[in-house]
Order: structure tokens, then C-alpha cells, then sequence
């Protein structure tokens, strides 16, 4: 069955979360959520598979704002995102940023989900798989072993499909999931995942889900809306695919 991981970012408010885990929670062995940090402790203790959206590039003391991954552990957090497009943009993570994450969770033992996508101009230009060989390049080369224990999971996400409902073709998907396997392979994570992400959906779920060499899915704003969650385990729960 293909995997699913729900990005709720900042989508739901305090007075949502009880309905939201009302509504979900029969189907909480079927996905893993990474809510907002702060109901983070309300997942876990509810039973579900919970990831952190984002780790402190450190583990030093007195960082305000920030969250360790060794706290995330300890709060239950099992995943962890590295890499997502709108930290990269907005917070100005850079390679050296990531890196340092991924070293942080490999130390915690945090399973890692981590993102890379090419922008609207590049893909355009046709510049996407030497932008995705690239991103994966310059951090996957520079981490610190990897427990073979530790979950790895690649999630493609082109910039240009997060939150505007536009996807790639299912071609286009293959052809870059191709090139992360491949990368993978050659560089001694052929254990790990590849995700897609970008306008994922109870709309279009069924379609991506065709595409055989993509192992799971990486949703954004459906994951705050429990019908569409629950449309989208029910299908990938009676999915041969």
C-alpha cells in the first residue's frame, strides 16, 4: 500500500484539533501526521504516527523559538521534514542548514522526510532533473552515516505545484522519481522511499497513485480536512496499487 504523510503546516487552529482527531482517528494507523509543534503531544497521546515539520539545525541550549530534535524525540515525534520548499524560501535554509538537520535527527534517531522540487522558472527551462540531482547531491553527500534503522523517505515537490492545484503530469512524476531512485541506489540509500507532493489531494490521489515507482504521498492542505483524509486512506486502503 502506498504511504501516506500529512503536512497539516499551520492549517488547523486549537478549537479544531478535538474534532479533527474525532474524525480521523480510525484511520490514525494510516498516515503520519506532522501537525503544528505545539499539538504535537495531543497527536501522540491520541495514538497517532506523529513527525515534527521542522528541527533546530543544533543541539545547544537557549534557542528561542527553535525545538531539538532530541525534545521532538521526547515528546514522541518519530519524523521529521527537512528541506521543505517554503523553509528553503522563507527561512533561507540553506545546504549547509540541511545537512546539519539531518545530522541532528540521525543522532535522535528521527525517521527523516526530506523535500526537494525545482522551481516554476527551471522547470519551464527544463531544468529539473539537474536541479533534483543537484539538491540531492548536496546534502545526501555531506550527512553523517546513516543507522540502518532510520527511515529515509525523498519527497518530490515541485515549487510551483505546492498549493495551486497544479501537478506535473504523471510522466513528468515517473521520469524525476526515476532519477531520485536511481540516486539512491548509487549512493547507499536504496532503502529508502520516494514521495511526491505538490496540490496531493482526495481529487487526484487516485490517478498519482498509478504511477508504480512512487511509494507514497506527501499532502499539504487536504491533510487539514478530515473528509479528504479519510477519502484518501479509504482509497489507498483498497488500492492494489
Amino acid at each position: 500500500m502506498k504511504i501516506l504523510m500529512l503536512n497539516q503546516k499551520t492549517g488547523i487552529n486549537y478549537d479544531d484539533v478535538n474534532e479533527y482527531i474525532s474524525e480521523t482517528k480510525i484511520y490514525q494507523k494510516n498516515f503520519v501526521i506532522f501537525p503544528t509543534s505545539i499539538f504535537l503531544p495531543i497527536f501522540v497521546e491520541s495514538g497517532y504516527n506523529v513527525g515534527i515539520q521542522n528541527i533546530a539545525e543544533s543541539s545547544k541550549k537557549n534557542q528561542t523559538g527553535e525545538v531539538t530534535a532530541k525534545q521532538a524525540s521526547d515528546s514522541g515525534a518519530r519524523y521529521v521534514i527537512i528541506g521543505h520548499s517554503e523553509r528553503r524560501t522563507n527561512q533561507k535554509e540553506t545546504d549547509e542548514v540541511l545537512v546539519n538537520k539531518f545530522n541532528e535527527a540521525i543522532d535522535n534517531k528521527l525517521n527523516i522526510v526530506f523535500c526537494i522540487g525545482e522551481s516554476l522558472v527551471d522547470y519551464k527551462l527544463k531544468n529539473t532533473i539537474n536541479k533534483i540531482s543537484e539538491q540531492l547531491y548536496n546534502v545526501l553527500s555531506k550527512i553523517k552515516k546513516m543507522d540502518k534503522r532510520i527511515e529515509l523517505y525523498v519527497a518530490y515537490e515541485p515549487l510551483w505545484a505546492i498549493g495551486t492545484g497544479m501537478t506535473p503530469t504523471n510522466i513528468e512524476i515517473e521520469k524525476v522519481a526515476k532519477t531520485i531512485k536511481d540516486f539512491l541506489n548509487e549512493t547507499g540509500f536504496d532503502s529508502a522511499k520516494v514521495l511526491y507532493g505538490g496540490s496531493v489531494s482526495d481529487d487526484n490521489i487516485k490517478e498519482l497513485s498509478t504511477i508504480d515507482i512512487v511509494d507514497g504521498f506527501l499532502v499539504g492542505g487536504a491533510s487539514n480536512v478530515p473528509t479528504k483524509v479519510i477519502q484518501m486512506c479509504e482509497y489507498l486502503n483498497n488500492s492494489t496499487n
